[in-house]
């Protein structure tokens, strides 16, 4: 499973701890992949499901006996809604009513994994948060990024960050942002935590791995002669994720060419995962000489005993997830210095660079040294118990959090700044373009001082007119063209929950009826946006159903 659907399930898992006893309850709402079509491109042809009990029957056995939560495998709830893949953006998407299937009496805390695509094409309907009392929203992915590589950038790739921050803001009271890598959403009610964990099986290898290295009188000449994880072992380095470009695997070729022709370190890279761009890229390092076989997809967990380091050149992540079970692991994990690896820079056996010689001389580094054993204080900062008691700190909003908001809402200045990306990436078009803005000014200033002069020595016009026309024209726009080019600004003059009600008054206008239909496939939803077509099929199939119910009975019940 991938870190966007295993996070969920485990998050899911560890808050049913002590539920039941309270009288409460979890419920995890998951997507019914409806179409085999759909099925097979995600799950393969061997990984399919039949129906939801058999899927979710799978889901309860890989909580039982892979994520070790026998208690939570039977207490977690699990429900299904309808979802169709978009194929072009190879996304699932939810079909038909969603919140509809929530009961009432259910509706208490909601928890949305990815507020902004759970909402981008949702049929029109109830909002979240006029159903419950408090709705937190977990960003994982910078989409903006993968946006940014899609045709049509220029326009998308800002449509995409104004859409998310849309959806974020209308649909949650809290949100909690992987990492800082992350664009703002809506800044008064958004921070930045990592509110995810590794599972209990990598941190038991972890724990076996600190038996082995420890050293103590007994092993310290075991330890030292550890074929994989001693200073002096053949290397075993790998890669785990993803296949595609987005994912580094380009940077990654480059860095190990780099770091073999500068400083003769010639290393073989197992490359494990699945993607639309394994064949590609596996063609690319054999045509430069590179020591990189392909293997396929496999669980990490199996290679905790096989291979010393982790090399991740990733900058599309928000918080890679096999980077944390790297380090659960015990393993030495080199990567960018970035973002989305601030949290995993505190663990000693975490390596980041910030250029190729630097990745360099940490590569060579872990070559040739043995990992530093995880204590009890890091491999519990990892756990899922740790990112639960994160996540509820981080979810909660505080009662002073709550008056100082209301105290800053009342004010006069109330408003909120909606960041846009930047008008240009180019440094060469973005000063050609602010020399162009500043030589506009200094003639619009010349202009406005050459008719102030004017005016002021008019016979014509009333001495108060004359005055104010000369004190707005004497006034001066202070602009720094370089920051509003690189972080533009959208100020709006409204306080954040009333721009909240109106977006979603927004968003239920304009998605209501056929006409939602066609600006949601306008949007991009070719597949998933005939949401409003989609129900009435589905209203259709239910009638002559109950029809063809009705006229059975009434067949069985003649004479």
């Amino acid at each position: 499973m991938t870190g966007t659907a295993v996070n969920p399930l485990l998050r899911a898992a560890y808050l049913t701890a002590g539920r039941k006893a309270e009288g409460g309850s979890v419920t995890l709402l998951l997507p019914w992949v409806e179409r085999p079509a759909d099925q097979e491109r995600i799950y393969g042809k061997v990984g399919r499901f039949d129906t939801t009990q058999s899927q979710t029957e799978y889901i309860r056995n890989w909580l039982r006996d892979v994520a070790n939560l026998p208690e939570a495998s039977i207490e977690l709830n699990i429900q299904w809604y309808t979802a169709w893949q978009e194929v072009a953006e190879n996304s699932l998407y939810s079909m038909g009513g969603l919140i509809e299937r929530i009961p009432s009496d259910q509706c208490d805390i909601c928890v949305l994994e990815e507020p902004e695509h759970l909402n981008w094409y949702r049929a029109p309907g109830e909002n979240w948060t006029s159903k419950f009392k408090h709705v937190v929203g977990i960003v994982h992915t910078n989409y903006f990024v993968y946006a940014q590589e899609q045709p049509a950038a220029f326009i998308r790739a800002p449509g995409m960050q104004l859409l998310c921050s849309w959806m974020c803001r209308a649909h949650c009271h809290r949100l909690i942002k992987l990492s800082g890598t992350l664009g703002n959403f809506a800044p008064e009610k958004e921070l930045v935590e990592n509110v995810h964990g590794v599972r209990r099986t990598f941190l038991d290898i972890g724990e076996e791995l600190k038996c082995r290295l420890s050293n103590d009188d007994t092993n310290k000449s075991v330890a030292s002669l550890d074929p994989v994880f001693s200073a002096n072992a053949t290397p075993k380095v790998y890669f785990i994720g993803k296949m595609l470009w987005s994912k580094g695997l380009g940077s990654l070729m480059e860095l190990i060419k780099y770091a073999e022709e500068s400083a003769g370190l010639k290393v073989t890279i197992d490359m494990y995962g699945g993607g639309p761009d394994k064949e590609e890229a596996s063609e690319k390092a054999s045509s430069m000489g590179l020591d990189m076989p392909f293997h396929g997809p496999i669980d990490h967990s199996e290679l905790g005993f096989t291979h010393k380091i982790f090399v991740n050149p990733s900058l599309s992540e928000v918080l890679c997830t096999t980077v944390a079970e790297a380090l659960a692991m015990g393993k030495f994990v080199v990567l960018p210095n970035h973002p989305s690896n601030d949290f995993f820079a505190q663990f000693p056996n975490c390596l980041p660079y910030s250029n190729k010689e630097e990745f360099v001389g940490n590569l060579y580094y872990a070559l040739t040294h043995a990992p530093e054993p995880l204590t009890e204080e890091y491999s519990h900062a990892l756990s899922w118990e740790a990112a639960t008691e994160r996540f509820a700190a981080a979810g909660s909003v505080s009662v002073a959090e709550a008056e100082a908001m209301d105290k800053a809402l009342k004010s006069a200045e109330a408003g909120i700044d909606i960041s846009l990306p930047p008008l240009t990436t180019s440094e060469r078009q973005r000063k050609r373009l602010s020399r162009t803005f500043k030589k506009t000014r200094e003639r619009f200033r010349s202009f406005r001082k050459r008719l102030s002069q004017d005016i002021s020595k008019s016979n014509v016009l009333p001495k108060e007119l004359q005055q104010r026309l000369i004190t707005e024209l004497d006034k001066r726009l202070d602009v720094d063209f370089d920051e509003l080019m690189s972080s533009p600004k959208l100020r709006v003059k409204l306080s954040p929950a009333k721009l909240d009600k109106l977006l979603l008054e927004l968003y239920d206008s304009v998605t209501d009826g056929p006409s939602g239909d066609v600006f949601r496939v306008i949007g991009g939803g070719a597949n998933v946006g005939k949401q409003n077509l989609y129900m009435k099929q589905q209203q259709s199939k239910s009638t002559k159903a109950r029809y063809h119910d009705d006229l059975e009975d009434l067949e069985d019940s003649t004479p």
